[in-house]
């Protein structure tokens, strides 16, 4: 007789399948394609004997699958390439020179590859040149270049500190990162003004929102020096900013970005994102016989208070369908500020502080898992954490106190020590957090 599934192992699935059914390599070929001497993408077509060189540039965590299908589709066509990832995940694409760049901080690595990259557009520039470039997720730390001299290296992984904890979302850190850099807000593009370019993207950020992804190297943003501005202000990151970047907000010559406008020369397209991931994650859950739910509202806020209201959403759901298991299905990136020296992430926070609120809740046979799809949560080893109501009893019963874990940043270790961290490894891929709860 076959054992039941449990909640746990349901939960464990529709990640594991979901991140098996958003493979970066074969969603790009299955939307890019040769037929005879013409490149469709989507609904463009693009003649490839109006071009003597196809080169490719790509950007995030996703780039190298994307890499392997672009170079798998255009063989010899393709003539060089430069990717900046975060991990090697499979083989090194043809044509490729692949840097091992930093994330969440940019390194020497990160700098050299957007150098390398701007000199390569230069090069072939030209009205006889395809640029592909592959635009992803993590890209804004991976691929970097100080829009002044006088900022440092250093100063840029100050900025990033700076940006990551002071609570900003994602948007508002972009606004930042682009007015501080040569390569993102549109600048990148800008080295290779007279070649045809084509822009393919992982998304990891808001729908619809192409301009954030690795801050955007090759589509400008609306954001203006105002908007800058007032990120500044509202998180009163003049008090945390190096000097050398004070210097130069203070100074004035912070140039405006790139503005956006039409240029049939070049075009964008998504190729996939959250919502294609929540899309599957819920297919693979009402195939194990769930009720599911997609909350698309609830994409970004405070980790908290989000914690709850996804518990409150799944007793709803519940009670609408007695009797039923039920899904809960979510993606984007809570906000979770660094209070702490610890190990953790967003992912595993979320799912401490829900484990918290179920341990009052007596008697609910409920599972909360949320892992990053790109297999890293913070500045941890683990993607994410998976937790029921068994999680808090069980720490406090090993003498784990989880309050304190909590403000020390440390839910990495405290799901360690439990019970409950989910590690997968870099996954090459990079479309946001995926957040499965479940109830009998």
């Amino acid at each position: 007789m076959t054992k039941p599934r449990s909640l746990r192992d349901s939960a464990l699935e529709i990640l594991k399948a979901t991140l098996a059914a958003v493979d970066v390599e074969q969603s790009v070929r299955g939307q890019l394609s040769l037929f005879g001497n013409k490149l469709l993408v989507g609904d463009e077509s693009i003649d490839l004997n109006a071009y003597s060189k196809v080169i490719a540039i790509g950007i995030g965590k996703a780039s190298v699958g994307m890499g392997r299908a672009v170079a798998g589709v255009l063989g010899h066509r393709l003539e060089t390439g430069l990717i900046a990832t975060n991990a090697l995940v499979g083989e090194v694409p043809p044509f490729f020179e692949v840097i091992i760049a930093g994330h969440p901080l940019p390194n020497q690595s990160s700098i050299e590859a957007a150098r390398k990259a701007r000199e390569l557009l230069r090069r072939h520039d030209s009205e006889s040149t395809l640029v592909i470039f592959m635009i992803t997720g993590g890209g804004s730390a991976l691929f970097e270049e100080p829009v002044d001299p006088s900022i440092t290296l250093a100063d840029l992984q100050k900025v990033n500190e700076a940006l990551v904890g002071c609570g900003a979302v994602i948007r508002e850190m972009n606004i930042v990162r682009r007015h501080l850099s040569s390569v993102k807000g549109g600048r990148l593009a800008e080295a290779a003004p007279k070649s045809r370019q084509i822009s393919l993207y992982v998304s990891d950020v808001n729908e619809d929102d192409l301009t954030s992804v690795a801050s955007g190297p090759t589509l400008p943003s609306r954001a203006t020096i105002e908007d800058f501005q007032q990120v500044i202000d509202k998180y009163a990151l003049l008090k945390t900013l190096p000097p050398s970047v004070i210097a130069l907000i203070q100074s004035g010559r912070i140039s405006p970005l790139p503005r956006p406008a039409e240029d049939p020369q070049r075009s964008h397209h998504l190729l996939l994102d959250n919502r294609g991931a929540l899309t599957e994650a819920k297919t693979i859950a009402e195939l194990l016989d769930f009720v599911v739910e997609l909350a698309s509202d609830l994409v970004e806020g405070d980790v908290e208070q989000l914690a709850q209201t996804h518990l409150e959403r799944l007793a709803t759901l519940r009670e609408r369908n007695s009797g039923r298991m039920v899904c809960l299905l979510s993606g984007g990136e809570v906000v979770c500020p660094v209070r702490g020296c610890g190990r953790g992430g967003r992912n595993q926070e979320f799912v401490l502080r829900a484990a918290l609120a179920l341990d009052l809740q007596t008697g609910a046979e409920v599972v909360v898992l949320s892992a990053g799809t790109d297999g890293i949560d913070g500045n941890s080893p683990a993607a994410g954490a998976i937790a029921d109501a068994t999680t808090i009893p069980s720490a406090e019963a090993k003498g784990l106190v989880p309050a304190d874990y909590l403000n020390n940043s440390d839910s990495y270790t405290f799901f360690a020590a439990v019970g409950g961290a989910i590690v997968t490894g870099p996954t090459g891929n990079n479309v946001r957090d995926l957040r499965v709860l479940l109830r009998q």
